[in-house]
């Protein structure tokens, strides 16, 4: 019996060890640059998740805004019509929903009304 020396890779010129009574892997076998393949997809899938937390934590501290448009209120009338207490850019709307139409029914002024019951 005589030791053979065991094969020494192409790419790094280190010597590689392979379980007894396994074959060593042909160049086929392992195409050059597949190991790269798996790190760009983790990095793509590193960056879109740190997007996408970014945006959901709102971006910048000093680059938040505030909603333009706020719904305050809405009372169900039934039949699925609502009326509803819109809010844009500091204006208030009483906005009549039905299917299929949306329409301005007033245009509101001054601050919300209390909404604490009667004293009795």
């Amino acid at each position: 019996m005589s030791a053979a020396a065991p094969p020494a890779d192409e790419r790094t010129g280190s010597t590689l060890i392979y379980p007894a009574g396994a074959a060593a892997p042909s160049a086929e076998d392992s195409p050059r640059g597949a190991g790269g393949t798996w790190l760009f997809a983790a990095a793509v899938v590193l960056a879109a998740s740190g997007i996408f937390w970014w945006k959901n934590r709102g971006g910048l501290a000093g680059a938040r805004r505030t909603a333009g448009l706020q719904i305050e209120e809405t009372r169900a009338l039934g039949n699925r019509q609502f009326l509803l207490i819109a809010a844009c850019d500091g204006k208030r709307f009483l906005l009549g929903v039905a299917p299929g139409s949306i329409r301005l029914l007033a245009p509101l002024e001054g601050k919300e009304p209390n909404h604490e019951p009667p004293a009795r």
